[in-house]
């Protein structure tokens, strides 16, 4: 009794693994496909940015080691003499308010900038520009 009952388990399990397999490979192969693309993009993006870090740090290194032997080579010596008679350098007595390069208007205001942009050449454009007030508020 007890054999016949483990070989009816055994029967039953072997026919409910037995399914049919009716797997589409146009599918499974073009899964495989965007894997190995996704792959490779990452990968090829990963050595460009490595490229990208390794050419600014050649550049940003090279600039420091110009900027250090320029301070090297003018280190310790005395100020550029002036020219007999000429008027000493003018200096301003208190430094001069800072202001935005582009008014308030044309920043926010995106109709006027893209008529500015579009008719830039224009005179009408530039007599627009004239007419803005530019005092910061």
């Amino acid at each position: 009794m007890k054999y016949r009952i483990l070989t009816l388990v055994i029967i039953v399990a072997s026919l409910a693994a037995c399914k049919e397999r009716n797997t589409d490979s146009s599918a499974y192969i073009q899964q495989l496909f965007e894997e190995r693309v996704g792959r490779l993009i990452a990968r090829i993006e990963d050595d460009c940015r490595e490229e990208v870090m390794r050419q600014a740090q050649l550049r940003a290194d090279s600039l420091l080691i110009q900027r250090a032997r320029r301070m090297k080579r003018i280190e310790g010596r005395p100020p550029r003499p002036r020219r007999p008679g000429e008027p000493p350098a003018k200096e301003l007595s208190a430094p001069l308010p800072l202001r935005p390069l582009f008014p308030f208007e044309i920043r926010f205001d995106t109709l006027l900038r893209d008529s500015l942009l579009q008719d830039s050449l224009l005179q009408d454009s530039l007599l627009q520009l004239r007419e803005l007030d530019f005092s910061p508020e």
